[in-house]
């Protein structure tokens, strides 16, 4: 669970990182990404958090 968790906070914090990414590439289009770095880092946190809640269900 705590594993969960912490990958939740730092993708969190990293996701600046991604929209700054995103700024330089021209949303992924100048590196050949199928979906910009900050669609992809959400996509990674609703993810994680929905592992979380489906552990604190259990």
């Amino acid at each position: 669970m705590f594993e969960r968790l912490l990958k939740i906070a730092v993708d969190t914090v990293t996701l600046p990182v991604s929209v700054a990414a995103d700024a330089v590439t021209l949303g992924g289009s100048l590196v050949d990404r199928d979906e910009p770095y900050t669609v992809s880092k959400v996509r990674r946190i609703g993810s994680e958090a929905g592992k979380a809640i489906d552990k604190l269900a259990e």
